[in-house]
């Protein structure tokens, strides 16, 4: 396809960050990207608006602009101004720059191959009741560009040439010798089998992400955590996989990939609490149903760092902190209703003093 050159008839633009459109645009909800394009037009403009007018705009809720908002006040997109009374006086749009967790390739792909990890066992045979470790700590061999000899030396052996030509063909295009230096860097340092490196092509291709940078840094991540073998590499990515969209369909969120935001959440459950996949899901229930409109990632968070100062492991550690609340609510209950009934037995006369006065008022009128 030849290329095209974008262009308008008109100068009346918004300023639009192209930090926001590289690194965030990507991983928010589409009615969250309207919204901030919205407020970038109404900032060009510079007139008050009101939420109720930004909702009839974008035909939706005040609920939805707002939790919009929230969404990228916790990206750190926007801000609120206040005045001198600590009121809300404004939303500002932060100036952005290139986060730090994220890359041109962040999506939900990447982080299924380039955060977390499993160890070699685990991976190879996920079990539903164990927790997500983090890295092995096996570091990858460090990267220097292939002399003549080793390019000449690599080139000559059948398996390279062969690998060579499938990444060719799944990358759709003529390798350069940044690709070439890449995939030599794969083979002969991180010595990734043929079979497992033609899975990494295989499967980089098939979530479109093609760069070499790209694969390289799955390779190394593969690397890291001892995974030798396609069948692992296919556990690895598939546990990855269900447990991102399991929480988010847990919460609600069907529409799109996980921010980087949640992701690290996600991360902070199951690698530093320890916690298993049934466990989250069971928080993420019960976040729903105390806040079925306005969960958050942080409220889930919240149930969580309780359960694990708790010291909860099991359906069963819940089971008894339930019955533990339910015993002190009852009790706080039945304290209230005899302090209840102490007071009334104690204000009966004054109870019939007013009664009294009613009646005297009654009889005077009549």
């Amino acid at each position: 396809m030849a290329t095209i050159t974008i262009s308008a008839e008109e100068e009346t633009f918004s300023s639009i960050s192209n930090n926001f459109i590289d690194y965030y645009m990507n991983a928010a909800n589409g009615d969250f990207v309207k919204l901030y394009l919205y407020l970038a037009r109404l900032c060009s403009a510079g007139r008050p608006i009101s939420v109720s007018d930004i909702a009839d705009h974008l035909n939706c809720t005040e609920k939805d602009v707002c939790r919009g908002i929230k969404y990228w006040i916790r990206q750190d997109v926007l801000k609120l101004s206040y005045n001198k009374e600590g009121e809300v006086n404004g939303i500002v749009i932060c100036s952005l720059s290139k986060p730090e967790r994220i890359s041109d390739e962040s999506s939900l792909e990447e982080a299924l191959s380039l955060e977390g990890g499993l160890k070699k066992k685990e991976a190879a045979a996920p079990a539903e009741d164990s927790p997500v470790d983090g890295p092995s700590g096996k570091e990858a061999p460090k990267k220097t560009a292939p002399t003549p000899d080793k390019i000449n030396s690599v080139l000559a052996d059948t398996q390279f040439c062969n690998l060579k030509s499938e990444a060719r063909a799944y990358c759709d295009r003529e390798l350069t010798k940044r690709d070439i230096d890449s995939l030599i860097y794969i083979y002969d340092n991180l010595k990734l089998s043929f079979d497992l490196i033609e899975y990494l092509l295989e499967y980089c291709a098939s979530i479109k992400k093609t760069n070499f940078s790209y694969i390289e840094k799955v390779a190394i991540n593969w690397y890291n955590n001892e995974i030798t073998t396609r069948s692992e590499a296919e556990a690895f990515t598939a546990m990855y996989y269900s447990l991102y969209t399991k929480i988010l369909k847990e919460l609600g969120i069907t529409s799109r990939m996980p921010a980087p935001v949640e992701r690290k959440f996600i991360d902070h459950w199951t690698r530093e609490l320890g916690f298993t996949e049934p466990i989250i899901l069971e928080a993420c229930r019960r976040a729903i149903s105390s806040k079925p409109n306005s969960v958050t990632f942080n409220y889930v968070n919240g149930i969580l760092e309780s359960w694990y100062s708790s010291n909860v492991r099991s359906f069963a550690d819940i089971n008894t902190l339930d019955d533990n609340h339910r015993r002190s609510r009852n009790e706080k209950k039945s304290s209230s209703r005899t302090s209840a009934g102490s007071q009334l037995s104690t204000s009966s006369s004054d109870l019939r003093d007013i009664e009294q006065l009613y009646l005297d008022e009654v009889r005077t009128n009549s």
